[in-house]
């Protein structure tokens, strides 16, 4: 099935993205005003959330941010468990982007995680560089969810060379699915999202835009942001397994063989 590009709903509070086809994660954006509450959890799912902007306090004793933009920064991260839950107050005006997936109960615990707890990676080179910051992972005791962001500077590539994760065939690939939620500065740009299949019966191109969001099920999925605008994408990748060993595909492998070439120019 071909994936939907959809938009972000427009509106305050805790709205879900309706994103079809997926079967492990729902994902949802909360814009909240400062002084409002919220309790997150589910008895029978997961869930990994990220502060996109702005400053909570997370069970009445850590405090989180404050984080003024998603371009040249790392989020902070909260992973609440099946069975578990979180009661939010808003000290700023924020916005929460969350995601949940199904899951079994458990004794963990809820993990708050810090900038300073995770690494912004530098991913590529030249015109395939860009920053990856993975938050949400087994570390933190999560079991069928993986989330962070990933941030192209103008022109460049990511998810390059091109890889996919739709077969479990372990060590060499992990079958997820996965989610895309796009950002863009200035928020009028766009980039472009390639999806291919192996078997070569999927190749299409999506003109992403900001608050877009894109389900990833099969294929390749390369991504490229236009000249003069940043692209940002949170991630989330779902599913029995998961781990974050992806398969690049073959013809294009040798990119990455020259990437140590290319630094000492």
């Amino acid at each position: 099935m071909e994936s939907k590009l959809t938009r972000v709903p427009e509106g305050k509070g805790v709205l879900e993205v309706p994103v079809q086809g997926l079967e492990w994660i729902r994902l949802y954006v909360a814009t909240l005003e400062k002084g409002e509450r919220l309790s997150l959890g589910e008895k029978e799912r997961e869930l990994g959330c990220l502060l996109t902007t702005g400053k909570i306090e997370v069970n009445g004793k850590y405090v989180l941010g404050p984080r003024r933009e998603i371009f040249n920064s790392k989020p902070w991260g909260i992973y609440v468990p099946p069975g578990k839950s979180v009661d939010i107050k808003v000290l700023e005006d924020s916005e929460l982007v969350f995601a949940t997936a199904k899951s079994e109960p458990d004794d963990a615990d809820v993990v708050v995680i810090s900038p300073e707890e995770i690494d912004r990676r530098v991913v590529g080179v030249h015109n395939w560089k860009r920053y990856v910051t993975q938050v949400i992972d087994n570390k933190v005791g999560a079991r069928h969810i993986i989330m962070g962001e990933t941030v192209n500077p103008p022109g460049n590539w990511s998810s390059y060379p091109p890889h996919k994760h739709d077969k479990h065939n372990p060590p060499y690939e992990w079958k997820m699915e996965e989610v895309y939620l796009y950002r863009l500065n200035p928020p009028g740009g766009f980039g472009l999202q390639r999806i291919y299949t192996e078997e070569g019966d999927v190749d299409v191109v999506y003109p992403v835009t900001n608050n877009t969001v894109l389900p990833i099920t099969r294929g390749y999925h390369p991504v490229v942001a236009a000249p003069a605008y940043s692209l940002y994408y949170l991630w989330v990748l779902g599913g029995e397994d998961p781990v974050n060993i992806p398969r690049d595909d073959t013809r294009h492998a040798w990119v990455k063989w020259t990437e140590q070439i290319v630094k000492e120019l």
